[in-house]
């Protein structure tokens, strides 16, 4: 019986919509052998219940984490698997980070309220986002005050006030490479073709690839080969560069649950068998 994972989900310690518990019972659901839980910028999903729960399930969780990083004044997103979960420098740069984009949430509301929209800093402070809705507490926030008729469409705010992410100062890719590897983890590469452009149709992929060099070069041991943004031709080529340099080759949904309602996108969705990511899984059997 062939086995599937899914190395990359979201529950609502983050910005999905599920539990932790509701996450695994789905995947079990879906026949999901091998499972990480990589919220952003947190690990806080990985506690006795939910290893406790996998084993009933008859589920490997793998610890996981999606950490937001800066290189070279651009915002790449790195996936870390089977890193000690209670690592203290791997906690603070979570923590940093989850501080950094609340601050910049936070200094857009001041905007706003300062230009007479109906928002106000004192009831976003006590604000806490309904369960089962995912997404941030800012965009749950301005949907509940009636500033947006869906979560997603609270974006529209960053966009018009110029909220550009690669100017906050998360933590830097090269040191979150090394905090992660000091963690005994596993970093890779999340998503290329979200931050970097590559187009089917196009001819000369040059500058994908280039671009895509220079990330590995930071020390990178593996690539998100599969995910719901790449092509299956791109998919293909990853694996390939990562056969032939030997990384690690991951691959997952990205569920966000209810809040990407759009994506259509289940846990195990993407069919990843656990025979393509089987090197990755085995080189963190056991951690975390």
């Amino acid at each position: 019986m062939k086995r599937y994972a899914d190395l990359h989900i979201h529950t609502c310690l983050s910005d999905g919509s599920d539990t932790a518990a509701q996450a695994l019972a789905l995947a079990s659901k879906n026949n999901v052998s091998y499972l990480s839980i990589t919220d952003h910028n947190t690990m806080a999903a990985y506690t006795r219940e939910a290893w406790e729960a996998a084993d009933r399930l008859g589920l490997r969780l793998i610890s996981g984490v999606e950490l937001d990083t800066i290189f070279k004044g651009k915002q790449f997103h790195l996936l870390a698997f089977g890193a000690g979960t209670d690592n203290r420098r791997l906690i603070e740069a979570c923590a940093h980070n989850a501080r950094v984009q609340e601050d910049s949430n936070l200094s857009l509301l001041r905007r706003m309220e300062k230009d007479g929209l109906d928002v106000r800093e004192k009831e976003y402070e006590k604000y806490e986002i309904p369960p089962g809705r995912g997404g941030w507490k800012l965009l749950n926030y301005l949907f509940d005050a009636g500033m947006t008729k869906t979560l997603l469409e609270g974006l529209k705010y960053y966009g018009q006030y110029g909220v550009d992410s690669d100017k906050i100062p998360f933590v830097d890719l090269d040191e979150a490479v090394r905090i992660v590897k000091e963690a005994s983890g596993v970093p890779v590469l999340a998503h290329p073709a979200e931050q970097l452009p590559y187009n089917p149709y196009e001819a000369d992929h040059t500058p994908f690839w280039s671009a895509l060099n220079e990330l590995l070069e930071t020390g990178m041991e593996g690539v998100e080969c599969v995910h719901p943004l790449h092509s299956f031709g791109l998919q293909e080529e990853l694996a390939a560069l990562c056969r032939e340099r030997g990384l690690f080759i991951s691959g997952g949904t990205d569920y966000h649950g209810a809040f990407f309602s759009k994506q259509k996108q289940t846990i195990g969705g993407q069919m990843v068998g656990a025979d393509l990511v089987g090197r990755l899984i085995d080189s963190v059997a056991g951690k975390g």
